[in-house]
């Protein structure tokens, strides 16, 4: 099983480039490989979780493959770059989130009729980015796929994008570049902090580690962050720097706008990565390494992040409100949980971060179903806007009951994955946060108003000029389509029933994180 990860990854990268060197009408050909190669690099990450042990807290699976030298990098030593993988309870869910995604997104990517090669090749790349991205265990190789989901999501907007794609593309690829260089800045100041910290204690046991003195490899980042913390002063500027890299990353206020933009301009397959996947790495960043590497920090500003959390909660709840389209309003009702992360982060607990990474696999799959629905009602009545839309339960039914299954899972319906994530997410805020929580909960409220009025103003009521266009001239959901909308619909149920299938996962590595922290 060492090898899992690198199949995982690279799995994707061969189909891109198989599906390269296709005849540019060899439509059923690229669809083919498309979806095989998600289906295959799904499967190895299921492999992954049954092989996962869940007792152990620690890395599972690492590979690491050194790729090149550094000669006198740091103190007259070299650095040796490499890539590394593995994964530990964190990092597996999102794994296993970007497996059920990417498969459902390349189905949903069938309907796309025109440059269906460029289109697979590139939501190929983005899908192998997103998974090098959580199977990382070496800060270049994070860095790696991280700049690929941005090139291939740059070109799928780009692309395949609508009226104003250009303006969004370069918009997405403005603000996340900026948060790239901050990510690399704080990536660069953390090893060299690290390895300046161990010099000065205990330079002996860095040199345990090989013949390198500086590392970029996670887990001797984390091994030496636990033996030889970093000062307060230290540990404050990288913190701000990962800050303001994850405040942009992950769309928060007020560095909102590229998302809502990104998700107008999207197609259907490509908004389901960008908000059910590539959206969870900003946070994953903050879990990966603030909270595991910068714990005085953490404790020092946590109620920062509270208040940050609130902020996006609150005014992403007002924003949907206000939205008159519905890829609007999920792109604002996915920066409102979003905030629920950062305010559970804050909370530094067990139970918090454990509810983190619940919300986060959570909010994808809803987020998926949710853009897949909308994106399939559009394409029969030809508009997102809410108000065109009415009476689609009668001519749409299976479409419409999943749009209410997503909208009440959103909203944290008991049974469905959405509430087991916002109650352990506020069962631990409450204890930290009592009047900010008590805030939070405002935005909740919030949600169920503005995501159950949107449904039932376009599934009940009359049906407006849209809908009748569609009467009689389309069908409700085909077999294709109904497929990767029942996976979803099961996911989101079986998390929301047996939520062990993923806390199992998720509970050792969280209370060893919780332990550095004092939660």
């Amino acid at each position: 099983m060492q090898n899992v990860l690198l199949m995982i990854v690279l799995i994707p990268v061969f189909a891109a480039l198989l599906t390269l060197t296709l005849n540019d009408r060899a439509h059923t050909i690229a669809r083919s490989i498309g979806l095989l190669g998600s289906l295959l690099s799904a499967l190895f990450a299921l492999a992954a979780y049954i092989a996962f042990q869940r007792s152990d807290a620690a890395y599972q699976f690492v590979l690491t493959i050194p790729w090149a030298t550094i000669n006198n990098a740091f103190a007259g030593t070299p650095l040796t770059i490499t890539f590394a993988f593995a994964v530990d309870g964190i990092s597996l869910p999102l794994v296993m989130l970007t497996g059920i995604v990417s498969v459902m997104a390349a189905v949903r990517s069938f309907r796309v009729i025109t440059r269906v090669k460029a289109h697979y090749v590139w939501q190929m790349f983005l899908v192998s980015g997103l998974y090098g991205v959580f199977a990382s265990a070496d800060l270049f190789t994070f860095f790696f796929f991280l700049e690929m989901t941005l090139v291939a999501s740059f070109f799928l907007i780009l692309i395949f994008g609508q009226e104003r794609r250009q303006y969004a593309a370069f918009k997405f690829l403005i603000y996340r570049g900026i948060a790239s260089v901050f990510l690399l800045l704080g990536f660069v100041g953390l090893a060299y902090a690290l390895a300046s910290s161990a010099t000065a204690v205990s330079a002996s046991q860095y040199m345990a580690y090989g013949p390198n003195f500086m590392s970029l490899n996670l887990l001797q980042l984390l091994d030496e962050s636990v033996k030889a913390p970093l000062a307060l002063g230290t540990q404050t500027w990288l913190f701000f720097v990962f800050l303001f890299a994850v405040l942009i990353e992950e769309a928060f206020v007020p560095f909102h706008t590229w998302l809502i933009d990104a998700h107008e301009q999207s197609d259907t397959s490509t908004n389901m990565l960008i908000g059910g996947v590539l959206m969870k790495v900003g946070l994953y960043i903050m879990l990966r390494f603030v909270v595991s590497m910068l714990p005085l920090a953490l404790a020092k500003y946590s109620e920062w992040l509270a208040v940050l959390g609130v902020i996006s909660i609150l005014y992403g709840a007002f924003a949907a409100i206000a939205a008159r389209d519905w890829r609007r309003l999920i792109a604002f009702s996915g920066i409102s949980h979003m905030g629920l992360v950062l305010l559970a982060i804050g909370s530094m607990h067990a139970l918090g971060l454990q509810g983190a990474v619940f919300m986060l696999v959570s909010s994808g799959l809803l987020t998926a179903l949710l853009f897949y629905t909308v994106g399939a009602q559009a394409e029969r009545t030809g508009t997102y806007e809410i108000g065109k839309l009415g009476g689609l339960s009668k001519s749409l039914p299976v479409l419409s009951g999943v749009l209410l299954v997503a909208a009440l899972g959103t909203v944290g319906l008991p049974g469905l994955s959405g509430f087991i994530s916002e109650i352990t997410l506020f069962v631990s805020s409450f204890e930290r946060f009592p009047w900010v929580s008590t805030l939070a909960t405002l935005g909740m409220i919030l949600a169920a108003l503005y995501l159950l009025y949107a449904m039932q103003r376009t599934t009940f009521g009359p049906a407006q000029e849209a809908a009748q266009e569609g009467q009689g001239i389309v069908r409700d959901a085909s077999v294709t389509e109904a497929i990767p909308l029942i996976v979803l619909v099961a996911f989101v149920i079986a998390i929301g029933v047996f939520p062990n299938i993923l806390g199992v996962v998720v509970h050792p590595t969280v209370q060893a994180l919780a332990g550095r922290i004092g939660g």
